[in-house]
């Protein structure tokens, strides 16, 4: 059986982390190649600085008509070391669980949902003590929260809800292939597979159908599904429960593009780029701040970056920073280990919660000729942040 620990994504920025379904990744791959070919033919004109993030993604308009507008203004700069500890800036979002459970996602100020032994429980940082809320029949590979339902996708492909509340898990249905994204709401299950279309099912039960105008789309966080490019750009917002549809504003040259319903970030030259999603309040942020993998956006006005300090010796350097596109206000996550470049943030599939132990340390290992950043010490909890419940 999966346990929690096949759940966790450890998100880091040199490994595949993505949320690219094949057919896209395979197109993003190819366009990878295409530029790293023209570096290597431009590298006897300029030097270039060693590169920093995963290998880009070239733009495709797909018949889009895209804006030129003014470049973006620069933000300042700041100094790693300097950046205020998330745990200081957003207190109200920050609990600690003990580090013998890996959290899937904050369901409240002080709940966390976790899956062990089989069941989903939910741990309450206030009382300290955690609740059973039922067994699980069939091991989950995608996990979605209601308000009235837990809900998630087996290897199976069978579609399962529990009460958020506890009880007995029942079996909804079977999707037709797999899910990549998850969502249920009142009365339905809405789901994105490998291919483009957004399906939904009832929570009763009954065969699986296409949404009305949603053949072209993926589900990203309810009610909103994305319209993607060939080479993964985020190009159309749209809400499935009113109809409305948004034409984003994607800078040129652009590369993996994000969307939220407001807010959009990406990269533009290899640094990253912020702005609404109709091309107003763009500004690049500053060269200390990288993207974290090929999808860092964690809700509609939070992103994840991960922190470039090139001195490794360096104390009080954060893992990564939680940005406020709306603001710019910015909290780290973690610490990296002095004298060790690397280290990650946990992350479990999109769920806007990061979790890292503040115990622990990073080393540097390598063996048959391979090297991998490990960590010793810590154990005893988990520091976890749930980006949703952050009050601005």
């Amino acid at each position: 059986m999966r346990s929690e620990e096949d759940l966790v994504l450890t998100m880091r920025a040199a490994a595949a982390q993505t949320r690219l379904p094949p057919d896209l990744a395979s197109g993003v791959a190819g366009r990878r190649r295409a530029r790293r070919v023209r570096k290597r033919v431009g590298a006897a004109l300029a030097a270039a600085a060693v590169a920093t993030v995963i290998g880009g993604i070239s733009v495709g308009t797909s018949g889009q008509e895209r804006t030129v507008r003014p470049a973006a203004s620069p933000s300042p700069a700041i100094r790693p070391s300097a950046i205020r500890p998330a745990t200081e800036v957003w207190p109200e979002a920050v609990t600690r669980i003990p580090a013998v459970d890996r959290p899937l996602t904050a369901l409240s100020a002080t709940e966390v949902l976790l899956y062990r032994d089989e069941r989903f429980e939910v741990y309450d940082s206030a009382t300290g003590r955690t609740r059973v809320l039922g067994p699980v029949p069939a091991a989950p590979s995608r996990v979605a929260v209601g308000t009235q339902y837990i809900a998630w996708a087996s290897a199976q492909l069978d579609l399962w809800v529990l009460p958020r509340q506890g009880g007995q898990a029942r079996r909804v249905g079977k999707a037709a292939a797999d899910v990549y994204e998850l969502a249920v709401t009142d009365g339905f299950l809405v789901w994105s597979g490998e291919r483009a279309g957004v399906y939904r099912m009832p929570l009763a039960g009954g065969t699986p159908e296409l949404m009305p105008g949603a053949g072209v789309l993926r589900l990203a966080s309810w009610p909103y599904a994305h319209e993607w490019d060939a080479a993964g750009n985020v190009t159309r917002i749209v809400d499935l429960e009113t109809g409305r549809s948004t034409r984003v504003a994607v800078p040129e040259g652009a590369d993996r593009w994000q969307c939220g319903p407001e807010w959009c970030t990406g990269l533009v030259n290899e640094r990253p780029i912020v702005q609404r999603a109709d091309g107003s309040g763009r500004r690049t942020l500053p060269p200390t701040l990288m993207g974290y993998g090929l999808w860092w956006l964690l809700d509609d006005r939070h992103a994840l970056y991960r922190v470039h300090e090139p001195d490794v010796h360096q104390a009080g350097v954060p893992l990564a920073v939680v940005y406020d596109l709306a603001t710019g206000t910015m909290g780290g996550v973690g610490e990296r280990t002095p004298g060790v470049e690397g280290g990650d943030v946990g992350r479990v599939q999109d769920f806007p919660t990061l979790f890292w132990d503040a115990g622990a340390r990073f080393y540097r290992h390598c063996a048959d000729r391979s090297c991998e950043i490990r960590t010793r010490g810590g154990g005893k909890e988990y520091t976890v942040l749930n980006v949703a419940s952050i009050r601005e």
